[in-house]
């Protein structure tokens, strides 16, 4: 390296040299400052010794953990090998039946200071609280950060029960790091990259989750969350491969960084895990990030982002777990724990919440909508009873799913798409739902009709068609329709609530009046799947899909 940086300066040198053999004074002045930085570059990079200093070459490096010495940039050396490698299990103290020390944990007063690991001289402990409220870990493949991120979450939900604390898990990795973490009483969502909409869906459940705790807050003119009377969980959004999310979901930043910039009052908490931390966070998310761990990483620039110096370059392979934290106080040296059985350990939190008798947390967000919804179970008819809603499928809110009804005397519904859409099927599900209580027919209140183009063709002056103008006109009776085309369909006067099979022709789904937003989020899967729709009550929309 410093070969390298010396080249600069012997071309500057030489050009010098020729500039003042050739008389030209004025150019070789312009030169000279310029190798007088170069020269105090190579001299600040040499390797200098301080006395007593160990010197570490490579092949000692190499050598393993035995007798391992790394050099830490300020003149001093960390033994990570003399560090006690104690497992999360014992750090906590857990005994024979550990569900009876998470039991004890859980009794006492809530805190997210746990253990980590060790240090040269005792155990290390992080408060994301009083030290946070927000972490960004680094280190490249190999390095211990999935090990250390499940160590971190199962000591959070080891000390504190899921109605104190709660956790969202998004592995751009595949989903392999916090797959037995799901269990986790305590977790309220896990996504991974292999769908895509999923993680989408969560990081609008996150934003929706913020707004909902702002609201919380400025009803009770609280400055912070936990002054609330009953303050709702801390949540802990942890991210695995971070700079994945950023690159396949980066319309979805913006999201995180609100959550990093608001979070500490509204008890939102944020752990981002990535590779390579240099532009991974933009200024407003790393002014917020006051815990950096930095593991093992390739160069010294990726351990200056988080450390200051390059000192986390010269941890050997052969020392996953080492890791170096910065709390903006100090920077701390020490060795990650592992858990030693997770799956054993995540039973036993599950069965001390049952111990607890606690109540399960609703989760923040649900899959997507499935590409087919079967009919439910005919409920037990009510003598001549019409019901209110009449039940087609699921409706999606871009969040969560729920039933998919339509209002018996909320209008006239118009159903809207092409042929082989799934338009008969569902006329066919609403009047399934209808013969439960006795209704349908000519003389009934919900009257259905199937390839209404030519009813509604206002040319059309057969019998059929002006009784079905009459029964459009008719506010005692609701009219369900379907058509092929919006092209004579007229709102309000024909139709209040719409349910539109999109075409994938933008021009002709917008006349029919799915919104620009909602029709933007639409791919190729949605316009493919049959009873894929868009229900439109009034200036609200969402996504539908009908049963089959």
């Amino acid at each position: 390296m410093v070969f390298a940086m010396a080249a600069p300066l012997f071309a500057q040198v030489m050009m010098i040299a020729v500039m003042i053999a050739q008389g030209q004074w004025m150019f070789a002045m312009m030169v000279v400052p310029g190798a007088i930085g170069c020269l105090a570059s190579v001299l600040i990079a040499i390797p200098w010794r301080s006395p007593g200093q160990i010197e570490i070459t490579p092949a000692a490096a190499a050598a393993g953990p035995s007798g391992t010495i790394v050099n830490d940039d300020t003149g001093g050396t960390i033994g990570f090998d003399a560090m006690a490698s104690d497992t999360i299990e014992t750090l906590l103290g857990f005994d024979r039946m550990p569900w009876r020390s998470i039991v004890s944990q859980w009794l006492r007063p809530a805190s997210l200071a746990v253990p980590l690991g060790s240090t040269g001289t005792g155990r290390f402990d992080l408060d994301l609280v009083r030290q946070g409220p927000h972490a960004l870990v680094a280190g490249t493949t190999g390095s211990g950060k999935s090990v250390l991120l499940q160590s971190w979450c199962l000591a959070l939900a080891a000390r504190n029960g899921p109605d104190r604390l709660n956790f969202v898990f998004l592995d751009f990795k595949g989903g392999s790091a916090f797959r037995t973490l799901e269990r986790l009483p305590h977790t309220v969502g896990n996504v991974c990259d292999l769908d895509l909409d999923h993680a989408a869906r969560a990081l609008r459940a996150l934003e929706a989750e913020l707004t909902r705790r702002e609201r919380l807050a400025a009803s009770f003119h609280a400055a912070h969350i936990e002054d609330l009377p009953l303050p709702p969980p801390r949540l802990m959004v942890v991210i695995d491969e971070f700079h994945a999310l950023k690159d396949q979901l980066p319309d979805y930043i913006g999201r995180l960084v609100r959550i990093a910039s608001l979070g500490r009052s509204l008890g939102m908490h944020l752990i981002a895990c990535t590779q390579n931390p240099l532009g991974q966070v933009n200024a407003d998310m790393k002014a917020n990030m006051a815990i950096n761990i930095c593991l093992r990483v390739r160069d010294a620039m990726q351990s200056t982002e988080l450390l200051g110096d390059g000192r986390a370059a010269s941890i050997p392979p052969a020392l996953p777990g080492s890791a170096y934290c910065n709390d903006g106080e100090q920077v701390s040296a020490f060795r990650c724990s592992s858990v030693d059985d997770v799956a054993r350990c995540c039973r036993q939190i599950v069965l001390a919440d049952r111990f607890m008798g606690s109540v399960p947390i609703p989760q923040l967000f649900t899959a997507p909508l499935p590409s087919r919804v079967a009919r439910r179970p005919l409920p037990r008819a009510e003598s001549n009873r019409l019901p209110d809603r009449l039940w087609f499928g699921l409706a999606d809110n871009g969040i969560t799913l729920m039933d998919a009804t339509l209002p018996v005397t909320g209008g006239n519904v118009g159903v809207i798409g092409a042929h082989g859409r799934g338009k008969t099927t569902l006329l066919a599900t609403l009047a399934r739902e209808l013969a439960v209580d006795g209704h349908g027919g000519s003389d009934a209140s919900v009257r259905l009709f199937d390839d209404a183009d030519e009813l509604l063709d206002p040319f059309n002056a057969d019998d059929e068609a002006a009784s079905f103008r009459d029964a459009l006109a008719n506010p005692a009776v609701t009219v369900v329709f379907a058509v092929s085309s919006a092209r004579h369909v007229r709102v309000p006067e024909h139709c209040v609530t719409r349910i539109v099979f999109p075409c994938g022709e933008r021009s002709a789904d917008l006349m029919a009046g799915v919104p620009s937003n909602l029709l933007s989020m639409l791919g190729q899967r949605d316009l493919d799947t049959p009873g894929r729709a868009v229900l439109i009550t009034g200036a609200a929309a969402c996504l539908v899909q009908c049963a089959v």
